[in-house]
């Protein structure tokens, strides 16, 4: 299982610390939401503090638009050589231009989707993709619950995209994390079983022996 710690659960005012303590951990990237109100209700972080963040890890990044126009940061992204960056299913009239987009600045290219969005219409984009994203709780900012009938749909992914890496992401405790790997997961976004926990390094090897 490869992991993902997504920086925006960790406590605002000590990010340093954070990336300091997660410096040698064994990771696929750190996971960077972007989030600016305009399609879901919240706001994360702004390039200035990409650009900190950038800085200061080692770590390849990955980032996750929850935007509604997530085209217009590609061009300023590309300078952080992102490895990894997700796009929302809904908020695009034409994925397959926004995700060619994504791989011209280098970077693979993933699609999201909210837990109400079936994956069957976009089959048609398994070329045009290098990951899906499976969203397994809602941005409902009252502690995003896992949802286990998702896993459902993570076994669906593998079935339509079978090329590309399915990642999962919302809500995810190491016991939600243990039904994701059965259904076919290979990567996972981790954010407040992380970063409430008093040793990183512990908890992303219980995670990572699934």
């Amino acid at each position: 299982m490869i992991l993902h710690p997504s920086l925006a659960s960790a406590d605002p005012l000590h990010y340093g610390t954070a990336l300091t303590a997660l410096a040698d951990a064994d990771i696929g990237s750190l996971h960077l939401d972007i989030e600016d109100s305009s399609f879901i209700n919240n706001i994360t972080f702004g390039l200035k503090t990409v650009q900190a963040v950038a800085r200061q890890t080692t770590h390849p990044l990955s980032f996750h638009f929850m935007i509604s126009r997530p085209q217009d940061w590609f061009s300023a992204l590309a300078e952080f050589k992102p490895a990894w960056i997700f796009v929302h299913a809904e908020a695009l009239a034409y994925p397959s231009e926004t995700l060619a987009e994504i791989r011209l600045i280098g970077a693979k290219a993933g699609l999201a989707f909210n837990p109400a969005t079936a994956i069957d219409a976009y089959c048609y984009l398994a070329p045009h993709l290098d990951a899906v994203m499976v969203m397994t709780s809602e941005p409902d900012g009252v502690g995003q619950q896992f949802i286990p009938t998702l896993c459902e749909k993570v076994r669906r992914v593998r079935e339509c995209f079978p090329e590309a890496a399915c990642w999962a992401d919302g809500g995810i405790t190491l016991c939600a994390a243990q039904h994701l790997a059965t259904a076919g997961a290979q990567h996972l976004v981790v954010g407040r079983a992380l970063f409430s926990s008093e040793n990183y390094h512990a908890t992303l090897s219980r995670f990572a022996g699934l």
